[in-house]
């Protein structure tokens, strides 16, 4: 059974290309090793993953956040925080919709600049780690627009979330 990290951490060996080890990655999340190790196990077993080639399933995996990630991840908008944007309150889905900024989503933080309506990330740690990922932060802020975006923004999501899966 996938676990919401897991996601994460193929999202992370996918911003990182072929250049990563397993103590690398987990650093880069701040978890263990252990963490990362069982993530990509349960990702090969449900074919998102193929270990020997160090290969993300790109097609398996976008089917899945286009079309089972809202069902097995949900997320509830929570109470106004202060936080990083994310979904449609973030770049790369904030230049294309018209988004009022009191409708902002972000993750809490007590670091963030912007106040908003409180989303869960997928894992712990993601609001200390993107900093310094831009594509991991794009996508990440691309799954949640899959998990809370309604028909018009989850459209424009799948296109711009095809657009960094296949470069």
């Amino acid at each position: 059974m996938l676990k919401s990290q897991d996601i994460v951490v193929l999202l992370k060996v996918h911003s990182l290309g072929s250049a990563w080890t397993y103590d690398e990655l987990a650093k880069s999340l701040e978890t263990s090793s252990s963490v990362v190790h069982g993530a990509l196990q349960r990702c090969e077993e449900c074919h998102l993953y193929h270990a020997k080639q160090r290969k993300i399933l790109k097609g398996a995996l976008e089917e899945f956040l286009v079309h089972g990630l809202k069902y097995v991840f949900p997320t509830k908008v929570g109470a106004l925080v202060r936080g990083i944007p994310t979904a449609h309150s973030a770049e790369p889905l904030k230049e294309l919709l018209m988004v009022n900024d009191d409708n902002a989503y972000v993750w809490a933080t007590g670091s963030g600049k912007v106040k908003g309506q409180e989303i869960t990330p997928l894992y712990k740690s993601v609001p200390k780690v993107v900093e310094n990922d831009s594509l991991f932060y794009e996508l990440l802020c691309l799954v949640d627009g899959l998990r809370v975006g309604k028909v018009r923004e989850r459209e424009l999501t799948m296109v711009e979330l095809k657009k960094r899966l296949y470069e």
